[in-house]
């Protein structure tokens, strides 16, 4: 996240995430969140069906849950996959500042999967080169650049950066 190359807004956070090491940068990205898709019969398709509005709403009920079973389901094998915790101090488009017990070297190749969301749960994975160590408040911590992030998970960073900063500006104004 050099200053010359920055084009992402980078902006202080709380986020967990978890790593794993790459022998590489030819290797593979393990993690893959699905896509977001309409597969499933939306409220408003099963109102004009003609389907009773409590059944209706019994239904999405499950689908959350269902959904949210998934996703505790989805933590086990990720837990698996990337055996090393992090937390992520700073976040942006080209990449993160983490702290970890777990230590790396500059030039150290990782895969991370950062939890952006936890209810309902949203994820991103990234690839990205070790580029320095910052420590912070004792606990030894590292920038990392991206070095390759799908769109998907590109476009869920820099969503959650612009409604982290949204977010902000409205307790600000009601200060």
């Amino acid at each position: 996240m050099e200053e010359d190359k920055r084009t992402f807004l980078r902006i202080p956070t709380n986020l967990r995430g978890r790593i794993r090491l790459l022998a590489s940068d030819k290797e593979l990205q393990l993690f893959r969140e699905a896509p977001i898709t309409s597969t499933s019969v939306s409220v408003m398709e099963l109102k004009s069906a003609g389907v009773n509005e409590a059944l209706v709403n019994a239904l999405a009920g499950i689908d959350r849950k269902l959904d949210l079973l998934i996703s505790v389901h989805s933590q086990d094998n990720l837990l698996d996959d990337f055996p090393h915790a992090v937390q992520i101090g700073e976040i942006s488009g080209a990449g993160v500042k983490l702290t970890s017990t777990l230590p790396l070297e500059i030039g150290q190749m990782i895969e991370c999967v950062i939890t952006l969301t936890q209810v309902p749960i949203r994820m991103a994975g990234v690839i990205g080169r070790v580029v320095r160590n910052e420590d912070v408040s004792g606990v030894p911590g590292w920038a990392v650049d991206f070095t390759r992030v799908r769109d998907r998970d590109l476009e869920s960073i820099v969503q959650f950066v612009f409604q982290t900063q949204r977010d902000e500006l409205r307790v600000k104004m009601w200060e």
